[in-house]
């Protein structure tokens, strides 16, 4: 009998608890996300200059013992300024040696083509360590100064950005007007198995409760089969969750203003259970608020069975020689 009565009060400390969770989750869903400061820009005005700016940061990694001999910052170039000038922003925990393959095939067609390592990215410790400490404001900063060097390649700029390099891809199409396209690709803009609704105030929690790393194949680990020899096999949480932090800023100002860019091409997959496509299906419906024209859509049907990571030549059903055709025909 007296284990009975004193279920009342320990119910109603449960109860008690729940509600204030459920309050803590609605506050932190209404708080706005935004830069700690602003990010500027300073275009090259020429393709020396460009150049020359590609060149210091190849020679800054180059004094780096620690980067991965396949993670260097890359640039495929004419010898001149071109027409058109493509950027390839690569995923979080990889390295630019994921777009190598279709860059080269992008320089085949006569595009200049320039490939940005990601800070902390494509170093040697494949366990991430280096990761502990990123930010949006260092994504952002990183992501406007590819485009920055981007204007002194081509008269026309493209930036395609995969997963993490989509979420950045997604601020930029707000931010700059000298962008003419915009590609997230499969953009780490929500949790896949969290809903949609839930997905801001996690993104609050998380960046509150103190960091710690997880594994991308909690069972294997290190021996990941489906990771790359220059990918990370871990993450440290908060880094992660910066991505989703630079995809709210961008949402914010999506609801405030048209995007920057002269237009935007959204490519995602419906097989892909690692990014929540009702998110990026929400800032596409924002986006056709503003008109017709600047926006176009595309989804690998579910049927191909592709994988999250649907660039990386090698990559278990990645299927590249689906996926490039459609990507050489939606970006020209």
């Amino acid at each position: 009998m007296p284990a009975l009565l004193s279920a009342g009060p320990w119910l109603d400390v449960i109860i008690a608890i729940l509600i204030l969770l459920i309050v803590i989750f609605i506050v932190l869903s209404m708080r706005p996300f935004k830069l700690k400061f602003e990010i500027s820009s300073h275009p090259a005005g020429t393709f020396e200059e460009a150049v020359r700016r590609v060149k210091e940061i190849q020679n800054a990694e180059g004094k780096m013992a620690d980067l991965h001999p396949s993670c260097g910052t890359k640039m495929l170039m004419h010898g001149a300024k071109v027409d058109r000038t493509i950027v390839f922003l690569h995923g979080f925990t990889s390295c630019p040696a994921q777009f190598a393959q279709l860059g080269q095939e992008y320089f085949d067609k006569g595009y200049n083509v320039y490939l940005p390592r990601t800070p902390r990215h494509g170093l040697k410790d494949r366990l991430g360590s280096q990761l502990k400490g990123l930010c949006a404001e260092e994504m952002a900063e990183f992501a406007s100064q590819s485009v920055d060097i981007a204007q002194g390649l081509g008269r026309r700029v493209i930036v395609v950005g995969l997963s993490g390099g989509g979420s950045m891809t997604t601020w930029l199409s707000q931010q700059r007007n000298d962008i003419d396209l915009a590609v997230p690709i499969s953009p780490f803009l929500g949790v896949g198995f969290i809903p949609r609704k839930l997905n801001r105030s996690l993104t609050h929690l998380i960046l509150l409760l103190p960091d710690f790393f997880m594994w991308w194949d909690p069972i294997q680990k290190e021996k990941n089969p489906n990771s790359t020899p220059y990918s990370y096999t871990r993450y440290p949480i908060h880094a992660l969750f910066e991505n989703l932090r630079l995809g709210y800023v961008a949402e914010a100002g999506a609801r405030k203003v048209k995007p920057a860019a002269g237009s935007i091409l959204t490519i995602t997959n419906a097989n892909d259970d690692s990014i929540n496509n009702e998110v990026v299906a929400e800032f596409e419906q924002i986006w056709r608020g503003y008109g017709e024209g600047f926006l176009r859509t595309f989804q690998f049907p579910k049927d191909l069975q592709l994988p999250h990571d649907l660039i990386t030549v090698g990559r278990p059903n990645a299927r590249v020689e689906v996926v490039y055709p459609k990507i050489h025909e939606l970006i020209k």
